[in-house]
């Protein structure tokens, strides 16, 4: 009976935290070329956040790692420890802590009811469907350090449409002019 109470208790929690982190894009479609902009969340956690670690996976034969910038959560004036790396083609592992000692109402009210964790830019270099995925293990932690959570996973996708080339439209051009002058 203990198990089956603790087996239905960490369900739950899973299932509680699946939106309290979010994966938001500037579009919904996108051509070649253009900036793809992601931003990660953190929205009604029920405790003041004091970090965050996590993956972002990525098609980097599709989307070209451009830059990233993490938000201001973690920041009471005197900084926060923030880390990337992006040494594994197409991952990019990121990770923010505030100060060991931060003050917590200046974090408090940074962050309210919700916040920016990273903004992630890509350049979108292929075309079709392209997915951005934060990996299972997204880990948060309490401002006390006394919560650790570990969230779902999470994906979302969109478009990317390809940009025809400028020979293809100047021989699409001249093939109009050719069939107006074959008119007359």
């Amino acid at each position: 009976m203990k198990s089956f109470i603790i087996s239905l208790l960490t369900l739950f929690t899973l299932n509680c935290h699946a939106t309290l982190i979010e994966l938001k894009l500037d579009q919904t479609s996108y051509q070649q070329g253009d900036t793809v902009t992601a931003t990660i969340v953190a929205k009604n956690f029920p405790y003041t956040l004091g970090g965050f670690a996590g993956e972002m996976n990525f098609d980097d034969n599709a989307l070209a790692l451009t830059s990233w910038q993490f938000g201001q959560g973690f920041d009471d004036g005197f900084g926060s420890y923030s880390h990337a790396d992006d040494s594994i083609d197409g991952s990019l592992y990121l990770e923010d802590y505030a100060d060991l000692f931060a003050d917590e109402p200046t974090i408090t009210a940074i962050q309210g009811n919700e916040f920016v964790l990273a903004t992630i830019a890509f350049t979108a270099v292929g075309s079709g469907q392209q997915t951005l995925s934060l990996l299972n293990g997204f880990e948060v932690l309490s401002f006390d350090n006394t919560m650790l959570d570990q969230l779902q996973g999470m994906a979302i996708t969109f478009d990317v449409t390809s940009v025809p080339t400028p020979a293809s439209i100047a021989l699409f051009s001249l093939a109009l002019l050719l069939l107006h002058r074959v008119k007359r």
